[in-house]
């Protein structure tokens, strides 16, 4: 449903606020037939987790269940993902409004939900930027007044979003605006160690603990000392080691693979991904507890069909930024900004850049004798659904096979200098893995040091194909 997250938005003085109304629940069928609850808008969960706003007995709710949300004057249902379904009125959804006074039925337990008149005022961030996030939409406010007041705690979090909303920039920006913004950075990505190394990766290891430590090594908590710590995937963290991440987050120490002694960080954990981990939990793939340990603040992005709003300042953003790189063409036309606003993207905001990207290249101004602003606009659309990453190919002005020294351009933010040079490299070192290997994705994987599922997954993003095997399994892997 691409249908963008609406509220009343007042401003009283100098700060906005939300204005949201109440919704009544009450249990009809099931274990806690009787229970009524009234529930804060303008969003509540339901389920058997304790994390939930409604909590319900029932063994065949899931974990997660449901998301209520008001919108406008509407109850919007939304299946979380459970095991057994939701049905509005006997048909079941995944995504749907409800008439006044539906039943609503999940596992064994039917509902009824009524919006009351009580309305419920929550503040809003004036801010439309926070760290590299933009966004004027409501959405988008609610997230950025959570990240200011999660910002000056040392709690840990955990970000939830589709692929491409932008999990890494809310990791940085919490680092930034935080008193640790004169510490390190340090990212950790689960998904990109192979399984055999990733502990050594995380807490270090000593000469000699394994075949080819010749030195003491410290890992990524120990670099994180005294900063923030993103581990992003969270959800592919290996059950095996699931214990000694949560020690490490209980204790605050680590210990070195082969060492006999730990020791202490002082590490602010910022955990990211785009699986359920509710879900995980319930199906057995994901610790409860080290769940729990890393949901002490829980930080769900807008998916960019609930924020299209945004999408017009976002194209401007991103055509600003990437002009400089595509040999200044000429500004993109007020038609081709509004036809890729009317666009569903499901690649969110990394599929909408390479949509302004390849606008760009394919001179969509609107222009006498140029392409048609609406055909080329609806080509870069097109070109990007099937790419919903950052493309390597939009950075072919810059040399990247020079990898001593990368080409430095003072007009492109740093950041997104860094990320160039790092897609650069990564595609090149792909390539030249799959060609040693004939094309093959579990050599290269083996090669690379790094899980099968990144290889997949980066040959994707890169256009990169190996042999039968190797273009099968990046057939199926998620983008």
């Amino acid at each position: 449903m691409a249908q963008e997250l609406t509220q009343p938005l007042e401003r009283d003085g100098s700060a906005f606020r939300l204005a949201s109304r109440k919704i009544r629940v009450e249990v009809v069928h099931g274990p806690d037939r009787g229970l009524v609850a009234e529930l804060p808008g303008p969003e509540a969960r339901v389920g058997l987790g304790r994390e939930c706003d409604l909590v319900l007995k029932d063994p065949t709710v899931s974990r997660l269940h449901l998301v209520v949300r008001v919108e406008d004057e509407r109850i919007r249902v939304i299946d979380a993902g459970s095991r057994n379904g939701t049905a509005v009125d006997g048909v079941e959804v995944r995504d749907a409004y409800a008439r006044p006074d539906a039943a609503i039925s999940i596992g064994g337990t039917t509902m009824r939900l009524r919006m009351l008149s009580d309305v419920v005022e929550l503040p809003l961030s004036q801010r439309e930027r926070f760290g590299g996030m933009l966004g004027r939409s409501v959405a988008m406010r609610r997230l950025f007044a959570v990240l200011e007041r999660v910002a000056a705690t040392d709690a840990t979090v955990l970000v939830e979003g589709e692929t491409g909303t932008g999990k890494e920039l809310v990791a940085e920006a919490v680092h930034e605006e935080s008193a640790r913004q004169g510490g390190a950075f340090v990212v950790f990505d689960c998904s990109a160690v192979s399984a055999t190394l990733i502990e050594s990766e995380l807490f270090g290891h000593v000469r000699g603990a394994f075949t080819g430590a010749f030195a003491d090594r410290p890992g990524a908590f120990e670099a994180a000392d005294g900063g923030t710590l993103f581990l992003d995937e969270i959800g592919e963290l290996p059950l095996d080691l699931q214990p000694k991440l949560l020690r490490a987050l209980e204790r605050r120490e680590v210990r070195r693979v082969g060492a006999n002694l730990p020791r202490r960080v002082d590490v602010r954990i910022v955990a990211a991904t785009n699986r359920n981990l509710a879900r995980e939990v319930e199906r057995g793939k994901f610790r409860e507890d080290l769940y729990y340990r890393l949901a002490v603040i829980q930080v769900a992005l807008p998916p960019l069909r609930e924020r299209q709003g945004d999408i017009p300042q976002l194209v401007r953003h991103f055509e600003q930024e990437l002009r400089p790189r595509s040999g200044s063409p000429p500004p993109l036309s007020e038609e081709v900004v509004a036809g890729l606003a009317s666009r569903s993207w499901p690649g969110n905001v990394r599929e909408l850049r390479n949509a302004v990207a390849r606008a760009l290249s394919l001179g969509a101004t609107g222009g006498a004798g140029g392409r048609p602003a609406h055909a080329a606009a609806h080509a870069a659309a097109h070109d990007s659904a099937h790419d919903s990453t950052h493309d390597s190919t939009l950075h072919s002005t810059h040399d990247s096979s020079a990898l001593g020294e990368p080409a430095v351009d003072l007009n492109e933010p740093l950041l997104a200098g860094r990320e160039r040079v790092a897609e650069a490299y990564e595609k090149a070192y792909l390539g030249a893995a799959l060609r040693r290997t004939g094309g093959n994705v579990s050599r290269a994987a083996e090669l690379a040091r790094v899980n099968r599922k990144f290889i997949q997954r980066a040959m994707k993003r890169h256009g990169l194909r190996g042999d039968a095997e190797g273009s099968g399994e990046g057939g199926d892997a998620a983008g």
